[in-house]
């Protein structure tokens, strides 16, 4: 894994696993997402699809560390409907949280669901019979690229599928602090290849 330079926040660091979107494809998103942001005022982060939301306790130095499991896992693709892929996570209690509020989701492939595993076992300790058992993060419990963040209910039928790519890399963000008003301060912390060295796409 890279690291990128260290802070001496790791004690209140809130840290996220996520699947990068690969360029040419990235320029899309990232297109798409300023348009909307620029639209609503809203804030905007790197794409991604997250593979644990909360990645659990540790420093920077350890979640790089643990980071290392991803790599060489192989790649993952990322293939969306090309209808009906753009949603919104609705809680229990009829809200919609403001982080999955403008949500692609992709379909389930095993690549996915593997480096999901791996996740979370890495970063969470979890046994290999918890993680038999799907977790992605509620209400929407799949997994999700968010397009927009805290946006108006109506944004979500303007935005546009993202387009099929391959992920071929895994990195560990700081999301301090984990909230709408924090999402500015997101930034990466350290990078994995999925892809085996020798390996290309």
């Amino acid at each position: 894994a890279t690291s990128c330079l260290s802070h001496n926040m790791d004690s209140t660091q809130h840290f996220s696993v996520w699947l990068l979107v690969p360029e040419p494809q990235r320029a899309t998103v990232v297109a798409a997402m300023k348009a909307a942001a620029d639209t609503h005022g809203l804030a905007t982060s790197e794409p991604h699809i997250t593979l644990l939301g909360d990645a659990g306790a540790g420093t920077e130095a350890e979640m790089t560390a643990k980071l290392a499991a991803l790599a060489g896992i192989g790649a993952v693709p990322c293939i969306f409907a090309k209808s009906g892929a753009v949603t919104a996570g609705i809680g229990a209690d009829g809200t919609v949280p403001w982080n999955q509020s403008a949500v692609a989701v992709p379909a389930p492939t095993p690549e996915l669901s593997r480096a999901h595993r791996t996740a979370r076992q890495a970063f969470r300790g979890e046994s290999v019979e918890a993680v038999a058992l799907e977790g992605w993060a509620p209400p929407i419990r799949q997994p999700h690229l968010s397009l927009a963040y805290g946006n108006p209910p109506e944004l979500v039928a303007t935005l546009d599928t993202p387009p099929d790519y391959v992920a071929d890399t895994a990195a560990v963000f700081s999301c301090t602090p984990p909230t709408l008003a924090g999402v500015p301060n997101w930034r990466e912390v350290a990078r994995t290849s999925l892809v085996a060295k020798g390996t290309s796409l």
